[in-house]
């Protein structure tokens, strides 16, 4: 008798914490190619998700997320591309792009309701987007080389647009 109900508690133990694990309901995919790619990421609260595709070489990402109901995408194509994205709070969400070589960007928000998206497609090229509040957006596309944006919001409702073309 000691036996069975040691049992029916450690498949009751058992069964909560997988009930606790599927109540997190993070998920983060990641597809990569090539050569010597690294993809991580970390998600801590529920209802998050993060996208990952890298194709080229030696490409770097990295997504973290605190909290819950944020999402971010991340994709890059060429050579030794390099970005993060770390989001602490509630419903925010980044997207990036990246195709060209050498291309880096980070974004970093903290708050809720933030938006965040970058676009890059030349090479050697910088975005950095920092927002901190609720409902800020901040919206960056760099085509050309050697393009370098940063891009700074603190409080409520704050929304930027950059849009640089053209070769350095």
């Amino acid at each position: 008798m000691k036996r069975i109900l040691s049992a029916a508690a450690a498949v009751a133990v058992f069964a909560t914490m997988g009930a606790g694990v599927a109540e997190a309901r993070n998920r983060t995919v990641v597809n990569q190619s090539g050569y010597a790619n690294a993809a991580g990421a970390v998600q801590t609260g529920r209802d998050n998700g993060s996208v990952v595709n890298q194709d080229g070489n030696r490409h770097y990402a990295r997504g973290v997320q605190e909290g819950y109901n944020n999402f971010l995408r991340m994709d890059q194509y060429g050579t030794r591309n390099h970005v993060t994205t770390t989001q602490v709070g509630n419903n925010n969400f980044s997207a990036t792009g990246q195709e060209g070589r050498n291309l880096r960007a980070d974004t970093l928000q903290t708050g809720r309701g933030n938006v965040a998206g970058v676009a890059q497609i030349g090479n050697g090229s910088r975005a950095v987007t920092d927002q901190d509040g609720v409902n800020n957006t901040s919206g960056i596309i760099q085509i050309g080389n050697g393009q370098d944006v940063e891009v700074r919001q603190r409080g409520e409702g704050n929304i930027s647009v950059v849009v640089q073309s053209g070769y350095n």
